[in-house]
């Protein structure tokens, strides 16, 4: 059952969503079998915490699940994908849509996909660095396009430049708070504190989003 509106769930409520019901109930039946996640029905996507969507081939049809799951959940649900492959675009795009984590398929097995999601649910990422670089990369071109009509960078403090920089760069939050001598409550602050300020979706979003402002 989800929980109520005043409740708060012990575990992430994780949906999944697959091009086929065999790999979709697989993949169900290993989460609901362990006490770190609560598997909710499709029906039950504006009250989950994570989408789970394996799909053989990133789509239109797959960008459009994402962004209805991200409209539903009112911007909160985070989303793990299992793909074969992703292009530069849609990777962005997905971004767009919530997109936390990108797990290549061919090589992921139940037990990566369950700890992605328990890692997406506390805000953490799990993007190959070939993806994180292609994504950096198209930020900066959009970047240089934007300079062109004005745009100006949103205002950030040194910290939250810091912080960001140490994202982009593929540390955790443990990480950065050891390497700038903070909490890790206080980086987790920090992060929250400009995704909310930037109406951003997650950590992926505002690394992207503050090297497309030139801020990094």
């Amino acid at each position: 059952m989800p929980a109520g509106k005043d409740e708060v769930r012990p575990v992430p409520g994780v949906v999944v969503q697959a091009d086929d019901l065999l790999t979709r109930d697989g993949t169900a039946a290993f989460l609901e079998a362990d006490e770190r996640v609560e598997l909710l029905p499709a029906e039950d996507i504006a009250d989950a915490d994570v989408l789970i969507v394996l799909t053989a081939s990133v789509s239109g049809k797959t960008l459009s699940l994402m962004s209805r799951a991200n409209q539903t959940s009112g911007g909160r649900v985070r989303i793990v994908l299992v793909a074969d492959h992703i292009s530069e675009q849609q990777l962005a795009l997905a971004v767009n849509h919530g997109l936390v984590s990108f797990l290549v398929r061919p090589y992921t097995s139940f037990s990566q996909i369950l700890a992605a999601a328990v890692e997406a649910h506390h805000g953490r990422a799990v993007l190959p660095p070939v993806l994180l670089s292609m994504l950096l990369d198209r930020m900066r071109t959009m970047q240089r396009t934007d300079s062109h009509s004005g745009l100006l960078p949103v205002e950030l403090s040194q910290r939250e430049v810091d912080v960001l920089q140490l994202l982009a760069e593929g540390m955790d939050t443990v990480e950065i708070a050891t390497k700038l001598s903070y909490s890790e409550r206080l980086i987790k602050s920090v992060i929250q504190a400009v995704i909310r300020r930037l109406e951003l979706r997650n950590r992926t979003h505002a690394v992207a989003y503050a090297i497309r402002m030139g801020i990094l």
